[in-house]
């Protein structure tokens, strides 16, 4: 049954390795963070083996346009620093994936995630 998983997971892997923009340092904005995953991260058929968050390229839109997202959804961050749904919504516009990339990241890499985007946000007084 392992061998069958493995396998599996494999050839998934294979069929998406198009799927993310190889980032080298020389590409990397000065001071963004960079997550390595462990081991590759699929979701909806793309394979992510790091993602490059650039949260100083954030505008004021981008923080109402997470509030406005949250708002659909029924969600409201009375204190977006300690908010988990803002937070990663925040990781998500720097990363430029959608926020369902992040929400849907094994916990150790989401926790990271959202650590780093809590920190980055008090950084600049919010």
């Amino acid at each position: 049954m392992e061998d069958i998983k493995k396998t599996a997971n494999e050839q998934a892997a294979e069929e998406t390795k198009e799927a993310v923009k190889v980032v080298t340092d020389s590409d990397t904005p000065e001071g963004a963070y960079v997550h390595e995953f462990t081991k590759p991260y699929i979701f909806e058929e793309k394979t992510y083996t790091r993602l490059v968050f650039d949260f100083e390229k954030l505008i004021g839109d981008d923080l109402v346009a997470i509030e406005n997202e949250m708002a659909a959804v029924g969600e409201y961050a009375l204190s977006p620093e300690i908010s988990t749904s803002f937070l990663y919504r925040l990781a998500a516009k720097a990363a430029g994936v959608g926020s369902d990339v992040i929400a849907h990241m094994p916990i150790r890499d989401f926790g990271k995630i959202k650590n780093k985007s809590r920190d980055f946000l008090i950084s600049t007084g919010f």
